[in-house]
């Protein structure tokens, strides 16, 4: 097929605006043995993502059906289809592996962390604001054990009373004070020596 013949094909310059407005681009040339070989150019603007964030472009064009889906591994034949984590996707195969929401409708990043798409809601749920532990601010990995409070998690062996060291227990009470986490027994103890009011 001729780069004419392709152009008027796909309705003039090979350009299409995506569902957001933005444009993207597709150039086909021909390799030794005459099979299209398709580059994808995309001009959405990307912002700074966080380290284990990954854009989702949506692209909005007739793909070719050499592109592969990265979830169910069939050929791509969908109108639209989503490129991310270096490759292509069905639509409804580039989900959330916890709560299975579909990511591209979501937003336009997801979270990758130890082979894991994630959404924002699972990812912070999961590993926080920041990915640290709030008691001893170190990094909370993919496959360790947590626990949240609020807005702040912990590593499991990290929960435990700020006073007496002690872990805590299903059903235990405590108080959540800053990022300090003391139990029922030792709330007024450690309140008068912070000096710290009980709200």
């Amino acid at each position: 097929i001729s780069r004419a013949a392709w152009e008027s094909r796909l309705g003039g310059s090979g350009n299409r605006c995506t569902a957001s407005g933005l444009w993207s681009s597709c150039r086909a040339t021909l390799d030794q043995a005459g099979h299209q070989i398709f580059k994808m150019a995309s001009t959405i603007e990307r912002k700074t993502l966080e380290t284990n964030e990954e854009p989702v472009d949506e692209v909005l064009q007739m793909p070719p059906s050499l592109l592969t889906c990265g979830g169910c591994q069939q050929s791509i034949g969908d109108r639209f289809f989503l490129k991310a984590i270096e490759q292509y996707w069905h639509e409804d195969c580039l989900s959330c592996d916890l709560c299975g929401c579909r990511l591209g409708e979501v937003g336009r990043r997801l979270y990758y962390k130890l082979g894991r798409k994630l959404c924002r809601r699972d990812y912070l749920r999961l590993f926080g604001q920041d990915g640290l532990c709030a008691s001893c601010e170190k990094r909370i990995r993919a496959f360790e054990m947590t626990m949240r409070v609020r807005d702040k998690v912990y590593h499991l062996e990290c929960f435990k009373c700020a006073a007496c060291q002690k872990h805590f227990c299903v059903g235990d009470r405590y108080l959540l004070i800053n990022s300090d986490i003391v139990c029922e027994q030792d709330i007024f103890e450690w309140t008068k020596l912070n000096n710290n009011n009980i709200v």
